[in-house]
């Protein structure tokens, strides 16, 4: 390899190092946007009130989703929007949480039977749903203190090429 090629390579490599560093935070919200999307769908059909809390997600994850491919270019650690939609993200499946029990169960999921097969299954979905939000708020918090794993192997791969 002629050293511009050798530069070159080392480039993209570094570049693609550093986006990868938010690959769970791309699938994830990617996820995310299908189920709101569903969701909104859904609550749209059924003419519920509620069809605002999945559309105010997909505006934040299509935000989210933009701010993303802008780390493609422009290697940043700041990730606001990603911050904001799993922070509301996290909100709303607490209160879906407590609202599966209650009357209001039929308000956000006009769509399901009350039965208790159907309130455990939402139970589990928003319990894993929460776990995920509050793991990726605690990854988001990290790349922001440039404390992760994907940085340090980015420093030690600059340390070897230069």
């Amino acid at each position: 390899m002629t050293t511009k090629k050798l530069e070159m390579h080392q480039k993209t490599s570094l570049t693609n190092l550093y986006f990868n560093r938010f690959l769970a935070i791309r699938y994830s919200t990617a996820f995310f946007l299908f189920i709101n999307l569903y969701w909104f769908v859904f609550l749209g059909g059924s003419l519920s009130i509620v069809a605002f809390l999945p559309l105010s997600i997909l505006v934040l994850a299509i935000l989210t989703m933009y701010e993303q491919i802008k780390l493609y270019r422009i290697h940043n650690n700041r990730l606001p929007y990603a911050k904001a939609l799993y922070s509301a993200l996290s909100v709303i499946c607490i209160v879906l949480l407590i609202s599966v029990n209650t009357s209001l169960f039929h308000l956000f999921f006009p769509f399901f039977k009350n039965t208790q097969y159907v309130l455990n299954t939402v139970m589990i979905v928003l319990t894993a749903s929460l776990l995920i939000n509050f793991l990726l708020l605690k990854k988001i918090k990290k790349i922001e203190l440039n404390k992760d794993k994907s940085f340090q192997r980015i420093q030690a791969y600059q340390q070897v090429i230069n």
